[in-house]
């Protein structure tokens, strides 16, 4: 009992096991782990403070984010997002429950997936905008935000992927289309295999392998190794239509930036300039208009102090550099030889508080720099430049401040108004995230709008193409010999839906699809498929078997009968007779009233043909029965079948043309058939065909004969059955025929009489009967010394 237990529970624990998952289950699966992180990680970080460096930014969390006292309130698209990041959980709880209930099916869940995920990037992308102020902002943000929003992004883009594909699934064409390319790249890799196979065989032959005894040659090799590594390489016109359409969208996007971004930049520094450069010139006015007089000044400072906070581009500092040196300098009188003194004196500042940090270097300006500044105010072009100094990151607007004096503007010293770089290029940095934010935004959205268009644009090129491809495809068969030909099976499905030029090749293309399935039926697989190679008026010898039917009764029958009645019913009889050669792997050559000439080749033609011959035996003594039964006229069939060498091509004018085949093989089977008259017989073989039988049927040796117009015998047989259903009447039969027929070739008429008469009254053999009618003649007119049992038929 408990080795059952044991093996019961064994047996449910591997079937849990092979349980597969499905992709449904595992993209809900994906989608909670990426939603989880999504609510734990930070999605962005507040502005940084550029006028203190070592205060910290605030990271923002999904459900912590309204809390932080950092996001605006109010109805801007930042908080709104923020508010609309409360749907991840919720969409985590619907994805969740739909593991047990099936009622929410894919398409809910797509969508609770995608809307989540599309509003956190967008609330991730507006922080971004809002809050990053400076290049700092990026080199400063946590790690976990990159990994938070890539890891969004990628799914989003999934998403996207997976929406479009479905969508495409949905499509009957697209499927179909999608299953012919998948085939036709297993027949490329089968071909390939193939090629590599077959040169692998001619190498291991080149060093000495032979194989059949046969050593291909340089030229065979040389070109299957072409045939393998000259694959033309395929380009598909919706990557092309969606490499235009994009690279296009890209040159419009960076010109559009470039040219946007380089205006802004000159019309934000001709601003910074002309702001930087006339708050230096109205401190060395102040300076020299207040003469000097320290509380006049102070005030005036402190005033721009207040107003600071307020301005578009607030200084760091701004500060009066004078010179206790008592030698005038006339700026006037100056040039590249005048020996400017040093400013030593730090007169006024508006970081009046913190002094002591400001750097000893930034108190004074040497005789060297006074020059440079004064040559730089000089020069109309770089009067209103600031001067920048890159290891400490700030901008200086220099101003110098003069008296007039009778002998010109006397150099008291310097105003200098500092800020810092991150505060001027703020407004430029936040426009150019702004711009690459949005263009980046149109960038991803017209990736996905330029997939839709281009299947839009390319879906009917492409559908067209493959049903061409489907239908070349089943001629294709067809002329291979892997497939019959058969019109019903040559179809072209019309289903592009454009009303464009494309509709109308397509129709036009069903229209000749429709000319080739109407001729089909008219055109022998030989003619289409020799046509197809356009071997022109070439002949070719082949060896090939040929099969001969004749109605025998149909003469008599269409006397009564209307020529639409008399249509009808050769049509039924030869439809029969003409599927039963399909179905073994034979072709009809041509019909000649009741008559068909049919022809088989390949290593097992003897036997397809005479397989088809008593086939068609038993679908004729079907319709003879049926004849009966109604009170019609009974038809009987007569077969000739004969194998050999034979001349095939092209025969007929420049303007109709037919491949055919001529030669004594083909003159013999029609003879054959005729012969059955004769015999009282159904199917007459050639000894050709009964020597290649391989003892599959049961077949009786019938005569030795010479037809109308040769004069070499040939033996002549009858298939009686197929001998896996052979009875024994069929070898009783052959046994007492074949007796006869030997004793009726060495002159002993008695004994030959004997079987005859003995075959002839068991089974009412009529060849039997035939024979005993030679044998009466015989003993009345002997025939002569040299007769070989040879029988001479007058009539073909």
């Amino acid at each position: 009992m408990n080795t059952s237990t044991e093996t019961n529970s064994i047996s449910h624990s591997e079937k849990i096991g092979k349980k597969n998952i499905s992709p449904a289950e595992i993209f809900k699966t994906v989608s909670l782990i990426v939603f989880a992180e999504l609510m734990l990680l930070p999605f962005g970080m507040s502005r940084m403070d550029l006028f203190n460096a070592e205060q910290t930014a605030v990271l923002f969390y999904p459900f912590t984010v309204l809390q932080s006292g950092a996001i605006e309130k109010g109805l801007n698209f930042l908080y709104i997002n923020c508010f609309a990041l409360f749907l991840i959980p919720v969409a985590c709880i619907v994805i969740f429950i739909s593991f047990f209930q099936k009622k929410i099916n894919r398409k809910i869940t797509y969508l609770c997936t995608l809307i989540p995920i599309t509003l956190y990037i967008s609330a991730a992308i507006a922080g971004m905008i809002i809050h990053a102020n400076t290049a700092r902002w990026f080199y400063t943000l946590d790690i976990r935000v990159y990994l938070a929003f890539f890891t969004a992004v990628l799914f989003h883009f999934f998403l996207i992927a997976h929406g479009i594909m479905s969508i495409k699934m949905q499509n009957t064409a697209y499927v179909q289309y999608e299953q012919l390319l998948k085939e036709e790249k297993q027949k490329e890799r089968a071909l390939q295999k193939k090629t590599a196979e077959k040169i692998k065989k001619q190498k291991n032959a080149e060093t000495g392998i032979k194989e059949n005894s046969v050593k291909p040659t340089e030229a065979s090799l040389k070109k299957a190794k072409q045939t393998l590594k000259k694959q033309p390489k395929k380009t598909y016109i919706k990557i092309k239509i969606t490499i235009v359409i994009l690279f296009t969208i890209l040159v419009i996007l960076t010109t559009f930036i470039y040219t946007d971004l380089k205006n802004y930049h000159n019309l934000l520094t001709q601003t910074v300039n002309n702001t930087g450069s006339n708050q230096a010139e109205q401190v060395a006015a102040i300076y020299v208009f207040s003469d000097g007089l320290h509380a006049k000044i102070s005030a005036f400072f402190e005033g721009i102090k207040k107003t600071n906070d307020s301005s578009p581009f607030p200084f760091q500092r701004v500060d009066i550099i004078t010179t206790s040196s008592k030698t005038p300098i006339f700026i006037e009188n100056t040039d590249i030889f005048t020996e400017f003194p040093l400013f030593d004196v730090f007169s006024y500042t508006t970081a009046a508080g913190q002094v002591h940090k400001i750097p000893p270097e930034e108190k004074i300006i040497s005789a060297g720099n006074a020059a440079i500044y004064i040559d730089r105010f000089k020069n109309e072009n770089s009067g209103s430049i600031s001067v920048y100094r890159p290891e400490k990151g700030t901008y200086l607007y220099i101003h110098p401040i003069t008296f007039s004096r009778k002998d010109g503007q006397r150099l008291a010293g310097f105003s200098i108004v500092t800020y810092s770089k991150e505060i001027l290029d703020r407004p430029y940095f936040q426009a150019r995230v702004f711009i690459f934010a949005i263009s980046a935004i149109f960038f991803y959205a017209s990736i996905i709008i330029t997939l839709f268009l281009a299947d839009f644009i390319a879906n009917p090129i492409i559908f067209l193409c493959g049903n061409i491809r489907r239908t070349a495809n089943i001629l294709e068969e067809m002329l291979s010999g892997n497939a019959q030909i058969n019109a019903d099976t040559l179809v072209f499905e019309e289903n592009v839906n454009s009303r464009d030029e494309i509709k109308t090749l397509s129709i036009e293309i069903e229209s000749i699809v429709s000319l080739v399935r109407g001729m089909l039926p008219y055109v022998s697989f030989h003619t289409v498929q020799n046509a197809e190679k356009q071997i022109g008026r070439t002949s070719t010898t082949r060896d090939l078997c040929f099969l001969f039917t004749d109605i025998r009764g149909f003469t008599s029958l269409c006397e009564t009968l209307s020529p639409k009645e008399v249509i009808h019913l050769l049509n039924h009889y030869l439809d029969i007779e003409t599927k039963i050669i399909f179905d073994n792997g034979g072709d009809v050559d041509k019909y000649v009233g009741d008559e068909i000439m049919a022809v088989f080749s390949g290593p097992r033609k003897e036997i397809n043909a005479c397989k088809a011959a008593m086939e068609i035996r038993k679908a004729m003594q079907h319709e003879k029965q049926l004849a009966l039964k109604e009170g019609d006229t009974a038809i009987s069939i007569g077969i000739g079948i004969n194998s050999g060498p034979v001349v095939f091509g092209s025969v007929g004018s420049e303007t109709r043309k037919d491949f055919t085949s001529i030669g004594d093989t083909v003159n013999l089977a029609a003879r054959l058939e005729s012969a059955n008259k004769e015999y009282g017989s159904k199917s007459i073989i050639s000894q050709n065909v009964y020597e290649k039988l391989n003892d599959r049927f049961v077949c009786r040796e019938l005569d030795f004969i010479t037809v109308k117009g040769k004069t070499e015998p040939v033996r002549i047989f009858e298939i009686l059955q197929i001998k896996e259903q052979a009875s024994e009447k069929a070898h009783e039969l052959k046994r007492l025929f074949e007796t006869g027929l030997a004793y009726y070739r060495k002159r002993k008429w008695t004994e030959a009489e004997e079987y005859f008469s003995q075959a002839a009254e068991n089974f009412n053999d009529i060849p039997s009967k035939v024979f005993l009618k030679r044998v009466k003649r015989y003993r009345e007119n002997p025939p002569k010394a040299d007769w070989q049992g040879v029988f001479v038929m007058s009539v073909k």
